[in-house]
């Protein structure tokens, strides 16, 4: 499931929303800015959707609502939400409109640790949120690292059917069972975002009895939070049965019917990922028609379509192209293809692989068109005759 997950699965869209009133100064703009270019709109670097709302310019009943959150706060400010799972979303925090506050939205160390560790092979990463107590964190992520170590070396992939294996481009040969665990301090500043992201999982997590608990979180595919193990909760049968439950066969490859909240984080998944088998879309022209299969016109591009990902058929001379793609080796680099000495054969019509072109007929030409007038006449004769010799033959049989 884990790398089904990886390959497949879009991470779903947080909402920053800025808060403001009046006009923005130069140095707010910039600020905001910095947030609208994670916008998924305009990049794919990190799953969010950037609104703008002035509170005096009669706002509707969702800003206001997000004003009343927000009264205690400094304006502006940026209000990030959840991702819509369960009806409406859920205000994860809101700060003032700062350069190092909108950063923090988006990326964190931690955050980059656990990208680069799926991208390299890692199954499931668990993060373990310290409860304060230095003796109990000491214990529990002790255990917690002992169990994955075994359960590591014990379990195993589970046999991939045939007709699934075009669901996956990584090669079944090369996957490996690898888990790992990092920890994570309530009081890093510094992943204070990703920290009550974390909190957001589950509706209760914040609640008295578990906020000073001890808590883990398998995360899998592109920065996926199964659920929280919390307090006693942190143990070798439960933390079994997650791993169990992320390395064995994906029962259902629907996102929404599986468990699991996406966490937000600064990574463009689909440069890592790579494509499963490409299928060239492009066609010859066809014979009598021209117009379609032409794909000389200025502007035109060809498409490749494969399951992760479209990719354009042309590319710019003498371009290099960095392609990331994760192996299950430690070290990633990434690998770089240079396009020079391109040509384009503007003249020419497309062709797929292995195929002649064929010449094109002029329809437009009054010897093409009365050629196709004498062949439909031709064609309605000989259906008329045939009528008539059936109905002959036919009378013929009955006298």
């Amino acid at each position: 499931m884990f790398r089904y997950a990886l390959e497949n699965w879009e991470p779903d869209p947080y909402v920053a929303t800025i808060l403001h009133r009046g006009e923005l100064t130069t140095e707010q703009l910039q600020t905001a800015e910095i947030l609208r270019s994670n916008d998924s709109a305009q990049s794919n670097a990190a799953h969010l959707i950037v609104r703008t709302i002035d509170l005096d310019a009669e706002p509707d009943a969702f800003a206001a609502q997000l004003a009343e959150e927000n009264s205690d706060g400094k304006l502006p400010a940026v209000v990030l939400q959840t991702p819509a799972r369960f009806g409406e979303r859920e205000t994860v925090l809101a700060a003032e409109l700062t350069p190092a506050n909108v950063v923090q939205l988006t990326d964190s160390p931690l955050r980059r640790d656990i990208s680069n560790r799926l991208l390299k092979g890692d199954s499931v990463v668990w993060v373990y949120l310290e409860c304060g107590i230095q003796e109990k964190d000491e214990e529990k992520f002790s255990m917690l690292s002992d169990e994955l170590t075994r359960l590591q070396g014990e379990l195993k992939l589970p046999e991939i059917d045939q007709e699934d294996l075009s669901d996956l481009a990584a090669d079944p040969e090369t996957l490996r069972i690898r888990f790992s665990a990092v920890r994570l301090s309530r009081d890093n500043v510094q992943e204070s975002a990703f920290r009550d992201m974390l909190l957001h999982v589950e509706h209760d997590l914040r609640d008295e009895p578990y906020l000073d608990q001890p808590m883990a979180f398998p995360m899998f595919g592109r920065g996926r939070a199964l659920y929280a193990l919390v307090g006693d909760g942190v143990a070798p049968d439960l933390i079994r049965e997650a791993c169990e439950f992320l390395t064995g066969a994906c029962q259902c490859t629907v996102k929404a019917e599986n468990p699991g909240v996406d966490i937000l984080m600064k990574v463009d998944w689909d440069s890592f990922i790579e494509p499963t088998e490409t299928v060239d879309t492009s066609l010859p022209p066809l014979a009598g028609f021209t117009g379609f299969g032409d794909g000389s016109e200025a502007g035109t591009t060809g498409l490749q379509v494969s399951q992760n990902t479209i990719v354009p058929d042309t590319v710019i001379p003498n371009q290099t192209i960095t392609q990331n793609s994760p192996t299950s080796d430690s070290s990633a680099e990434p690998q770089q293809i240079h396009m020079d000495n391109l040509q384009t054969k503007d003249d020419q019509p497309v062709v797929g692989d292995g195929v002649t072109s064929a010449e094109v007929i002029d329809t437009q030409s009054p010897s093409t068109n009365t050629l196709l007038t004498n062949v439909i006449y031709v064609l309605l004769f000989a259906g008329f005759t045939v009528v008539a010799v059936t109905i002959f033959l036919a009378r013929l049989s009955r006298s």
